[in-house]
């Protein structure tokens, strides 16, 4: 019964990101910009209006399902429970203001704790990974194979570079091919679905910057930990690594051996 529900509902997803992927472009020439806790910490009314309307799809056609996104919602109570949404509406807010590029939209469903539907679309590039338990991951509906084993000196790895110290940063471009950062953990992770990076590290990753990530990790072979190699808590989020499984135990030993990251 599951699976046919998800394949409903995946239905209804995708007819919102084709429906959200003309209106993007109006709410865009609208935009409005405001900061939260800093000026480094923004949000735009288009973050607003993509989770007011992912929400209006999820009362017409999911009633009882729970939305935990970023810009309202949070109240975790009872997320493990059932059919729970983790939605960010735009990842990569600081890239959208000062770029107009790099952004996307982190959208997942968690069935009683469990992913089953993942989705990440980068709008610039009308780029939409999908990912259905039990079906497969698809980028704009092709397959997307699990990317080839990579050691970590073949690899490009990502990682905020203002949060490692100087010893660890310097350790892990020794020990890699070559350092890049997109700035959107939604953008950073799908480089490793493809292959085109080994790892991506967050040290402190929010739920909706990872919730599509548990599933895509799952269905691709790829290591999804926190540091310490444990599970990471879809509610809690925290620091996070996603990586290639070449790459995952030497880029945790570089990472933790000369006092790690700062917070």
């Amino acid at each position: 019964m599951i699976m046919e529900q998800l394949q409903q509902i995946d239905h209804y997803v995708m007819q919102w990101f084709n429906e959200l992927k003309y209106s993007l472009p109006t709410m865009l020439k609208k935009m409005d910009l405001q900061t939260k806790t800093s000026r480094f910490d923004l949000v735009t009314n288009v973050d607003k209006a993509i989770e007011q309307s992912f929400e209006q799809l999820m009362i017409t056609k999911f009633p009882g399902h729970q939305l935990y996104g970023e810009e309202a919602h949070h109240d975790t109570q009872r997320l493990r429970e059932g059919f729970t949404w983790v939605l960010d509406p735009i990842d990569g807010t600081a890239n959208l203001v000062k770029q107009q590029d790099d952004f996307c939209v982190i959208l997942a469903l968690f069935y009683n704790s469990e992913p089953v539907l993942s989705y990440i679309y980068d709008y610039p590039r009308q780029k939409l990974f999908q990912a259905v338990k039990g079906k497969g991951v698809y980028l704009n509906g092709v397959h997307l194979p699990s990317p080839p084993t990579m050691p970590l000196e073949d690899s490009l790895i990502s990682f905020n570079n203002k949060v490692l110290n100087d010893v660890t940063m310097h350790d892990l471009l020794d020990a890699s091919f070559g350092y890049r950062l997109i700035g959107a953990c939604g953008l950073d992770s799908a480089k490793v679905f493809t292959g085109q990076f080994g790892v991506h590290i967050h040290t402190n990753a929010k739920p909706w910057d990872i919730g599509a990530q548990f599933l895509f990790a799952e269905m691709l072979g790829l290591k999804m930990t926190d540091f310490h190699e444990q599970p990471i808590d879809f509610i809690y989020g925290g620091p996070f690594i996603i990586s290639n499984p070449g790459c995952y135990e030497e880029t945790l030993r570089i990472l933790l051996q000369k006092g790690g990251y700062q917070k």
